[in-house]
């Protein structure tokens, strides 16, 4: 395991055999930016929630298959990227997250494990899902009023539904290497001006 910090931001780059989550992060209570990258960990702390300054968290290539929803609620996380995991379902919150920038790439989520996810999430600005397994999308996505951007590249939609349209921040929007028909091209391209 390899670690750098400077006063308020910790890196952690762990071998692709390290199992261990560490644990020791969570003593680190003045910490704003946590950034760990491999390992190969079979959970995250739900003590996460002592990080209260926190506000940019990245999980890449960790492993992980299920994150606690403690991580969305933390009281000043702005950014958080769980990029490259195993993530195949996300928590269902119970509070409002103060997201703006939400990284969830290369996992395993579907429509369904999306289906209520952003209901609490009204701050978002940008959102990763690119390279996952959503064959529609997700009813509580259209309630993301302040998107900007939003990557649903490299996943299984056929079909982008006209109400995405009503996301009237959405500036840019990506959804190269998806499986659609011809006709169904010829609509994206005609009403969100995208060209395959």
């Amino acid at each position: 395991m390899f670690e750098s910090r400077s006063s308020q931001r910790l890196v952690i780059k762990c071998d692709e055999n390290e199992s261990r989550f560490p644990i020791e992060v969570l003593n680190l209570w003045d910490l704003t930016e946590l950034e760990i990258i491999g390992g190969n960990f079979t959970y995250f702390p739900e003590d996460i929630s002592i990080l209260k300054k926190l506000k940019k968290l990245s999980l890449i290539s960790t492993k992980i298959a299920i994150i606690p929803k403690e991580v969305f609620e933390l009281p000043a996380l702005q950014y958080l990227s769980l990029k490259n995991n195993r993530l195949s379902e996300l928590p269902e919150l119970e509070s409002r997250s103060h997201l703006k920038e939400l990284i969830l790439g290369r996992n395993n989520l579907s429509a369904k494990s999306l289906e209520n996810f952003f209901n609490e999430i009204p701050n978002l600005h940008y959102l990763d899902l690119g390279n996952n397994r959503i064959e529609e999308i997700p009813y509580s996505l259209y309630r993301l009023q302040k998107l900007r951007r939003l990557n649903l590249e490299n996943n299984k939609l056929n079909e982008l539904p006209l109400k995405l349209k009503e996301l009237k921040n959405l500036h840019h929007l990506s959804v190269e290497n998806n499986p659609f028909p011809i006709k169904e091209k010829e609509s994206i391209e005609r009403n969100f001006k995208i060209t395959f």
